[in-house]
């Protein structure tokens, strides 16, 4: 009978254990804008945005790649469906899509996900974003 329980747990630890997969190794000799790309495939936005940390920030390549990668970030933020976490993902959303204003003012994608967000919050009495969120969101000219 214990023979039986060990395996049972054994073949249920294998189980689980191959349906989580690692991420990929980002190819360090690929030029910086398919590295992006390919950590935003893999949803490593905290990674892609470290790597674009260390750019010229002045540089309007690094300016676009920072915006893509935070206008992706929000929007799996937004559409990664997790009840127990909505509030979070939602405040999660509009700090990127924020981000992506502060670098291009006219994103219509993250104008457009920021109105959808805030237009739900309105429809729930005594909810509104964290109060950072709606500190940035002013930063930006958007009042709540």
């Amino acid at each position: 009978m214990r023979l039986l329980t060990i395996s049972t747990f054994l073949f249920l630890f294998l189980l689980i254990s191959c349906g989580e997969s690692e991420p990929e190794v980002t190819d360090e000799n690929l030029p910086l804008p398919e590295k992006i790309d390919q950590l935003i495939q893999q949803n490593e936005y905290e990674t892609a945005l470290s790597l674009l940390e260390n750019e010229n920030q002045d540089d309007p390549n690094i300016q676009r790649l920072q915006e893509k990668t935070h206008l992706n970030y929000g929007l799996h933020s937004m559409n990664t469906f997790d009840q127990t976490e909505m509030r979070t993902r939602m405040n999660q959303a509009l700090l990127q899509f924020t981000e992506v204003l502060k670098i291009n003012p006219q994103n219509d994608v993250a104008l457009t996900n920021i109105n959808q967000i805030l237009s739900i919050y309105q429809t729930i009495p005594d909810r509104q974003p964290e109060t950072e969120v709606l500190e940035g969101l002013r930063e930006v000219g958007i009042e709540y």
